[in-house]
């Protein structure tokens, strides 16, 4: 069985395609916990289609705020917004949350800021958190190491895994996942795939992170949840 455990989808379509090329079940993080109706109107609509027999995938998505938005959102999403939004079932996630310093160098406190909410909001939901990091390593592990000690139970995925490996020993001692995207197909991208060789098997997901970063064969195309086979043929060679 495969799960497509991060991808932003907008169409039925795309999702019953997946499923006829073996992906049972999508992860969609869609948008902003304040603009994700149309992501739990589609885990409604499947799941209806499930109840009538039809075939067609499980759909779940999470509750969050992406880096990139941290300033613009600050003000008016909480850790008691992010709390309840996770009571809905179609929620099974926290995120997708985290810092980004590649593109938002100039506004890390914010981003922490908001980032220390989404850890709070795991903490006490008890959902893991869904984590996007890039080049924020020492401060990201900061956050994580405290909040894993007010919150002994907290659990996270590292989407997308592109950090060193010294960052997946951190993570992996905290009992964490990463999740491998189509990243680890690309010949440039041989420090990363060396991390998928060692990491507990029990703690490596897959994804796609659509519709970016397609796999190879697919690379330069436009990425879709079907395409997360391409990834776990990879894995399972560098396995």
């Amino acid at each position: 069985m495969l799960i497509d455990s991060h991808c932003h989808i907008e169409d039925d379509k795309t999702a019953l395609f997946a499923y006829t090329n073996g992906v049972e079940g999508l992860l969609n993080a869609g948008k902003d916990v304040d603009e994700s109706a149309e992501q739990l109107a589609m885990c409604a609509r499947f799941k209806k289609k499930r109840e009538l027999g039809q075939a067609v995938p499980l759909v779940w998505t999470s509750a969050g705020v992406h880096p990139d938005s941290a300033p613009q959102k600050l003000n008016h999403i909480t850790t008691a917004t992010l709390c309840q939004a996770a009571q809905n079932p179609f929620v099974i996630a926290i995120g997708e949350c985290g810092l980004d310093y590649h593109y938002g160098a100039a506004y890390k406190s914010q981003q922490k800021e908001m980032f220390a909410r989404h850890i709070e909001a795991a903490g006490t939901s008890g959902l893991p958190l869904m984590i996007h990091q890039r080049d924020a390593e020492a401060d990201m592990l900061t956050l994580l190491r405290s909040g894993k000690q007010q919150y002994p139970h907290l659990a996270a995925v590292i989407h997308c895994f592109t950090a060193t490996a010294d960052f997946a020993a951190a993570v992996e001692a905290m009992g964490f996942y990463i999740s491998a995207s189509g990243i680890i197909t690309f010949k440039s991208a041989q420090d990363v795939a060396e991390v998928f060789k060692h990491y507990p098997q029990d703690r490596i997901l897959v994804e796609t992170d659509s519709p970016y970063l397609a796999p190879v064969p697919f690379r330069g195309q436009q990425n879709q949840p079907a395409y997360v086979v391409q990834t776990a043929q990879k894995l399972a060679e560098l396995r």
